[in-house]
């Protein structure tokens, strides 16, 4: 379901899990390596059918770009604790499910 940049902590994968299964993480759990460049990051992402959770902007330039898939969520919430952004994420879960099933390629969520 979703792909967690390395811009995002790794643990927020066991956090997210219940609310948004298949979820994984670019640092810990898929073969890229660390500091895996934007596009491969992307490749894995489009191959496996996950949208990208990123702080990164790169990621929405590229989605310009290229387009979806796949899909990009894009959090513009600065330097935020773990916490912070568990719940934004699951304070927005069904938005963030609508938008995984929709046409729509790119999602902004900002800091509650």
């Amino acid at each position: 379901m979703l792909l967690i940049d390395e811009n995002l902590s790794y643990r927020l994968v066991a956090r997210l899990f219940a609310d948004f299964p298949g979820t994984v993480s670019v640092a810990k759990e898929i073969a890229l390596g660390e500091g895996a460049p934007d596009s491969k990051v992307w490749k894995y992402a489009k191959m496996n059918d996950l949208a990208i959770l990123t702080k990164d902007k790169d990621f929405v330039d590229y989605w310009k770009q290229h387009g979806p898939p796949p899909k990009i969520i894009r959090l513009e919430i600065g330097n935020s604790r773990l916490n912070n952004i568990e719940s934004l994420m699951k304070h927005n879960k069904i938005k963030v499910l609508e938008f995984i099933n929709s046409r729509d390629g790119l999602l902004l969520l900002k800091d509650l």
